[in-house]
């Protein structure tokens, strides 16, 4: 099975113009504790996470209206839509990943959970 026939789409996502409290307050209406970051043009950025804004927003009120292009991760583990379910619920498990963004030329397309890869891929193959 292929990562194309499990992933959820459309994702949320959001621009590196993005507003430090804008960017939690739509994780916390999300439920969610990072979202990915793509530009104008639909191409992935990165991660951000929860973590990476309050660290930096912490008891400053003006840090909360700074965009969080500086505050996400570049090197983000990604995947392709055409790669083995299987494949990817060990590498998720390998690299200790609960979610993963699915790309095509460097466009966002997806993401895939461990769980939704571990459910596809059946616990033999999937490390379960």
């Amino acid at each position: 099975m292929k990562v194309k026939e499990i992933m959820r789409k459309p994702i949320a996502t959001l621009l590196p113009e993005t507003p430090a409290k804008e960017a939690l307050d739509r994780m916390r209406a999300l439920g969610v504790t990072s979202l990915p970051v793509q530009d104008q043009s639909g191409f992935f950025l990165g991660i951000v996470q929860v973590a990476d804004i309050v660290r930096r927003i912490a008891g400053d009120e003006a840090e909360g209206a700074v965009a969080i292009k500086d505050r996400f991760s570049r090197s983000a583990v990604t995947a392709t839509p055409d790669m083995d379910v299987a494949r990817l619920a060990e590498m998720m498990r390998y690299k200790s990943l609960e979610n993963i963004m699915i790309l095509e030329a460097r466009r966002l397309v997806g993401a895939v959970s461990l769980e939704e890869a571990r459910t596809a891929a059946g616990p033999a193959r999937a490390g379960g």
